[in-house]
């Protein structure tokens, strides 16, 4: 349990890490990223784990004109290190079986 807790506490730390990163912004994803994590508490199916992963990267798309407005942007970087934080959170609830890329497939960034 307490590697669990270190791994959540960590999530996104190389974007935290990274001035382009406004952290008031990868605290925001981060926050998605840790509802996306409480919702896979239930026994659920791929669907809706898929289902969940697309509200919260809708969530995040809405972001990105925030990133703009701080001469920041969800860039290529970004996108990898949110798609492994969600596949660590999934992992972290045994949920091993996933493609990385279509949990955030409708990313608008």
């Amino acid at each position: 349990m307490a590697s669990v807790m270190a791994m959540l506490q960590d999530l996104l730390l190389p974007m935290f890490e990274d001035d382009y990163y406004p952290d008031s912004l990868v605290a925001e994803i981060k926050q998605h990223i840790l509802c996306f994590a409480q919702k896979l508490k239930e026994d659920l199916s791929d669907a809706e784990i898929y289902h969940f992963a697309q509200q919260t990267t809708s969530a995040m798309n809405k972001m990105k004109p925030k990133f703009s407005d701080l001469d920041s942007s969800l860039d290529d970087s970004a996108t990898d290190y949110i798609a492994e934080a969600m596949m660590m959170v999934l992992q972290a609830a045994g949920y091993l079986e996933f493609d990385i890329e279509e949990l955030v497939a409708n990313r608008e960034w």
